[in-house]
């Protein structure tokens, strides 16, 4: 039991500096900008929302539902490393003081998200007249108890049905937590003990199924991986990760931004950067998703100043994010054997990224006629774009070649 006791210890230590490792590349100066003004943005959006909000608006099933996902999504950490199939088979019968660890540590560290959810949703229920100040902590209590359940009913759950369906235990634990938040905040509170029981009744169906069966080392081992991998992939927007393995993909409706080399006829490194730009999963998705954003805030913010503010955050995150992607590993590449000048890729970097910025502004653009029609609105848009954009890539080449 010891033995597994610091087994547990010393993965959490390396798992905690793996994290820092990574984190501290994330959350630099530039991204902090970034959160910064999104943050300050949508809080002025939001403040200013929450003005003309109607005494009607639906403020506890919205609320029910957002926390309701938010509790519900509560996959165990496990650390568990593929070895472990083989290593922690004559240590199975004392597994439950590892799981115990990797449970608590589940726990505390999911909490943030849904109470932070429920921070910005006090307003809310606030300016609509829902519930009241007991209430509030009330329900504050109630998500401690029901995080805490829910995360022993999902591993429990996987445990039982070796990972499988879990969709559908999901959906059930997604209805209940909602149910008892929303007969909370209208007032109903004759419901909850019903809901409460129904909730221990079900984690206490699966707690005896798994009870009876093997650990499916495999699902878990499988689960931990994928995780961590999100991770990486994360921070490979950010910094080097020599571990992940990133994915491409041909894209070939994209064939005709490249074209066909021509001997002679074709820049060598603008075509190699195209390439890498289109078929690069994490760096082509990275400017989809972030696009898609931008083009979805000129759609639904109405306030003129919020929009160049979003927009303009999210253009300077493509834009640093781009020049560094596609200029890692630099150190050395095949490339580098080719009768080119030293500064042609930089230079094509820079040619490339100012490119695909003007199609982002473009769509931001368009996207904001939906909501301020023919105005000089979505013209400011996307000069905000395209200004933050080119200032971002100038200053950004400038410190790397100074580094």
């Amino acid at each position: 039991m010891n033995n597994l006791r610091e087994i547990w210890g010393s993965r959490f230590v390396h798992y905690i500096t793996e994290l820092q490792k990574y984190l501290k590349y994330v959350f630099t100066g530039h991204l902090a900008i970034v959160f910064v003004f999104t943050i300050g943005a949508g809080g002025y959006a939001y403040s200013e929302w929450l003005k003309e909000v109607p005494a009607d608006f639906p403020a506890a099933l919205l609320t029910a539902i957002i926390l309701g996902v938010a509790l519900t999504y509560s996959p165990p950490v496990t650390l568990l490393k593929p070895a472990d199939t083989v290593y922690f088979l004559p240590l199975e019968n004392k597994l439950g003081m590892y799981m115990k660890k990797s449970l608590q540590w589940s726990f505390f560290s999911q909490l943030p998200l849904p109470f932070l959810l429920y921070i910005v949703a006090l307003p809310l229920l606030s300016a609509t007249g829902t519930g009241s100040k007991t209430t509030y902590i009330g329900i504050a209590i109630l998500m401690l108890l029901i995080k805490r359940v829910f995360i022993e009913s999902e591993y429990n759950f996987r445990h039982a049905l070796d990972g499988e369906k879990v969709w559908l235990d999901r959906t059930v634990r997604f209805l209940l937590a909602g149910l008892i938040i929303y007969v909370d905040l209208v007032g109903k509170t004759i419901l909850l003990p019903l809901i409460a029981i129904l909730i221990g009744m079900y984690a206490f169906y699966w707690w005896k199924k798994r009870r009876i069966k093997p650990f499916p080392y495999d699902h878990f081992i499988s689960l931990e991986q994928n995780r961590m991998m999100r991770f990486y992939r994360f921070a490979n927007y950010f910094t080097d990760v020599p571990h992940l393995k990133g994915s491409v993909s041909r894209r070939a409706w994209l064939g005709f931004v490249t074209g066909s080399p021509k001997f002679g006829k074709t820049v060598p490194q603008s075509y190699l950067i195209k390439r890498t730009l289109i078929r690069t999963d994490d760096i082509f998705w990275l400017w989809v998703r972030l696009t898609a954003l931008s083009a979805l805030g000129a759609i639904f913010i109405p306030f003129p100043i919020v929009v160049f503010i979003f927009a303009g955050a999210l253009a300077f995150a493509s834009a640093i994010q781009l020049i560094h992607a596609l200029r890692a590993g630099d150190d050395f590449r095949m490339d580098m054997l080719f009768p080119e000048k030293e500064e042609a890729r930089p230079a094509a970097i820079k040619k490339i990224v100012r490119t695909v910025q003007w199609i982002q502004a473009a769509v931001v653009t368009i996207s904001a006629l939906y909501l301020y029609g023919m105005s000089t609105t979505p013209l400011l848009v996307g000069a905000v774009i395209l200004i933050i954009s080119e200032a971002t890539i100038r200053l950004t080449a400038e410190k790397i070649e100074e580094e």
